[in-house]
Parts: structure tokens; sequence; C-alpha cells
């Protein structure tokens, strides 16, 4: 009798302890789904981070320390280390322009976002790269219609329809304008993945974001994996730690006159 008692209690414990994993049949609408991602945006006046990370393309591989610091739709600035204490470099964004300064080799190079760009072979501004890096939707949903869909249980989120992309991957006639694809956690709203993907020219942003972590009383992934894909491969990893929200502070950007200017 104790002995079916206790087995009765351990199912009865089992039972009440197991969770059921919520199923989901089909995804929001567009718009209510874009209202909830921006609703769960990481948002920020000021953020600083102590930043580690690898870099590589068909040249080079390396991995770095540095420091982020942004200030909100104004500024982005990161300081590179090779992981030895000595700085290797500065880089800075502002609205307008990019700024590197190699310390190394005493030079400094301005650029334009287009120009930037046109380098990397990827749509890139200083919005974009701003939610790049704090794992916000990079897309402007109010620039044009977006679509959405359930897929292995994560949300869709795209400029494109899924049967869109489908009939346009199978056929040898490409659009040429750039194609925004994102991957929602249907729990969170968060952002998993995002990309913009041009089938055309076979190229491609891709981001993935992981360790997502609670920041005041939002999720942040504190780490950011990105690969930009076109006839050669660049990969960029980065990891966050010691993050600080909304204390203001210094932008340090000065070129000594001695360093080269790159035009």
């Amino acid at each position: 009798m104790l002995f079916t008692i206790y087995v009765f209690l351990m199912f009865a414990s089992c039972r009440s302890t197991k969770t059921t994993k919520t199923l989901y049949t089909k995804a929001p609408k567009a718009e209510a789904l874009i209202e909830s991602v921006e609703s769960a945006h990481f948002k920020f006046n000021w953020m600083s981070a102590k930043v580690s990370g690898k870099f590589s393309d068909s040249n080079q591989n390396f991995s770095f320390k540095g420091n982020m610091k942004i200030r909100k739709d104004s500024l982005i600035w990161i300081s590179i280390s090779p992981g030895l204490g000595l700085e290797l470099g500065r880089v800075l964004l502002d609205l307008d322009s990019v700024h590197f300064m190699n310390r190394f080799e005493k030079t400094y190079y301005k650029s334009s976002y287009a120009e930037l760009s046109e380098k990397t072979e990827s749509p890139l501004s200083f919005m974009r790269i701003q939610s790049l890096l704090v794992g916000n939707a990079m897309s402007d949903f109010k620039s044009k219609k977006h679509f959405s869909w359930l897929e292995n249980q994560t949300f869709k989120l795209s400029s494109a329809t899924e049967k869109q992309i489908k009939k346009w991957i199978r056929n040898k006639r490409k659009p040429s304008h750039e194609i925004y694809l994102a991957s929602i956690n249907p729990k969170t709203s968060k952002v998993y993945s995002q990309k913009y993907k041009n089938l055309k020219l076979n190229r491609e942003l891709n981001v993935k974001y992981e360790d997502f972590e609670m920041h005041g009383d939002l999720f942040i992934a504190e780490s950011v994996n990105l690969s930009i894909i076109t006839n050669k491969e660049i990969s960029l990893n980065l990891s966050y730690s010691k993050i600080n929200l909304n204390k203001a502070f210094k932008f340090p950007f000065s070129v000594p006159e001695s360093y080269e200017v790159i035009r």
C-alpha cells in the first residue's frame, strides 16, 4: 500500500512539473508582427561594452579585443586592439561618414556609406549598422510593404512573400533588388537572424544572434555573427561583455597631423 501511494505521488509530481510547449499554427499578420518586433527593440540612449571578436576574409584571419560606444542615432565609436594591449585603430561612424584611424600604419581614411556599401557589396547605412550591432531589425518597415509567415515554429518577416522567394529561387530570372528576411522568436519577438539578399547578384549580408541576456527590462544578444557573401566571404563574430547603458561619455577621435590621409 505504501509503495502504491509512493508511486502515485511520484507520478503526480512528474505531471505537475511537466511543461507544455506552445505550438503555433500561423504567424501574426505582418503589421502586428512588426509592431511586436519594434516593441521588443533594444532601447537605449547611450551604450558601451567590452568587445571581443574574430575577423576573417580571403586574405587574413585574426582575433581582437576592444571597446564600443554608441550614442543612439548619432555616433558609433570602436577601439580595436590585437589582444596585446596596444591599440590597433579606431573607427568612428556618424550619420554621414565612416572614419578609420590605423595607429600601426599611422593612416587615416574617411568613407561615405555609399563607398562602404560598394566595397562590401552590401547595403549599409548608419541606422542599419546600429541596428545590426544591437540586434534590432535593420529594415525600414515604413518604406515598403512586408509579409509574414510561419516556418519551423519561427515567425518570418520579409519584404517579399514566401511564395515569391521560392519562385525566384527556382527561376533563372532573378530580381535585382535587395530582399530583407528576418527570423523572429515567437515568445520574445526578438530577431534571431536577419539578412539582405540579392538573388540576381548572388550576394548576401547575413546576421545571426545568440546568448540573449536581460539588460534593464529588455533582451540583447551578447553574440553577433555577421557574414557577407559575394564572390568572396567576409566573417565577423562579436561578443559583448560589461554592457553599460544610459551613461554619457566622450568619443575620442583626434587624428594627429603626422598621419597620412588616404584618399
